[in-house]
């Protein structure tokens, strides 16, 4: 670890360079050179005899200590069942005395729990607080957005976002392409939860009571022929929901739209928003090959997204019948 620092000095009427070799970070020895003698040093650090340093050279600030706590906590984040002192010494190459004062520090933290009987040291549940609040930090529109822009591009429709807010449906980002027919949406509007296949996604995994709730507070309103207006058949759609991973309501809220929905789950597995897109009702009727072909990327950008937000959980299996037929 032989370094040399440069610098100008102008004790002589001739500019001259003061080498400083370094071994061990103190200064070993100090060399004059001339201005002719540049070829020299330049000789000897492209030969490695010596090594540049200062301003010019990337420097490493990084702290020793904090990476090996990080690199012990990856560690443990990969184990299911704890690791000994000794077997975290081993996977880490740090010497068994610093470990311990690493992970020492790492529980009085509650980074870290130790297993006193099995002598065994685990994740600590700060870690998992904080993941979670790290996690409920992720903006949903800027994770999902791109994706809209990209479906709409590929496929020539457009795509919504939508969340539930007191127990109605309101859409907070849109992606819209202008060359076909598409649902006259705004940001912002809200639309009732049981007529709309967006709000049947959002409620499907709601429990009994909350369900109660909804209909309490905003009813079963009429809308169309074809709209769901009694808990029973509401019940039913929402069983067929769970099942499928997926809604088609045509007709069902506004005479001429068919809606199809997905939903998008949060890291804590439960539904947090719905990806829907829109077509003609007459369109869904006649070409039931693309309402399959419209579900297919649906449920593959709600997994996608999904999975950008947070969500590890197991896949909901579709069913085999995805031809749009509604109860």
């Amino acid at each position: 670890g032989t370094a040399v620092r440069v610098s100008e000095s102008s004790s002589d009427w001739r500019p001259a360079l003061l080498l400083t070799f370094w071994v061990s970070d103190r200064p070993f020895l100090a060399c004059d050179f001339r201005r002719n003698s540049v070829y020299l040093l330049r000789t000897l650090i492209k030969r490695r005899f010596i090594r540049e340093t200062g301003p010019a050279m990337a420097r490493d600030y990084s702290v020793p200590a904090v990476r090996r706590a990080i690199q012990v906590l990856e560690i443990l984040a990969n184990s299911h069942t704890g690791l000994s002192l000794a077997e975290l010494s081993r996977l880490t190459a740090i010497p068994k005395s610093s470990l311990f004062r690493i992970l020492n520090t790492l529980e009085h933290q509650s980074l870290v729990l130790q297993d006193t009987q099995r002598e065994t040291f685990a994740l600590g549940m700060k870690l998992i607080d904080w993941g979670n609040r790290a996690l409920d930090k992720i903006d949903l529109k800027t994770v999902s957005h791109p994706h809209l822009v990209r479906i709409a591009h590929e496929t020539r429709e457009s795509y919504y976002i939508a969340i539930l807010d007191d127990s109605e449906v309101i859409i907070i980002d849109r992606a819209d392409t202008p060359e076909i027919w598409q649902m006259v949406a705004r940001l912002g509007q809200r639309s009732p939860v049981h007529a709309t296949a967006s709000g049947q996604i959002l409620i499907s995994d709601m429990g009994a009571e909350a369900i109660t709730a909804v209909i309490a507070q905003h009813g079963l309103k009429k809308y169309t022929p074809r709209t769901i207006t009694t808990r029973e058949a509401l019940e039913r759609r929402l069983r067929q929901v769970q099942a499928k991973g997926y809604v088609v309501a045509n007709a069902e809220y506004k005479a001429d739209l068919c809606v199809i929905a997905v939903p998008v789950r949060g890291h804590h597995g439960r539904i947090t928003a719905a990806l829907m897109t829109a077509m003609h009702s007459d369109q869904a009727r006649k070409e039931p090959a693309r309402v399959k072909e419209v579900v297919a990327v649906l449920k593959k950008e709600g997994t996608v997204i999904s999975r950008e937000i947070g969500y590890s959980g197991p896949l909901v299996q579709p069913s085999n019948d995805q031809s749009g037929r509604k109860s």
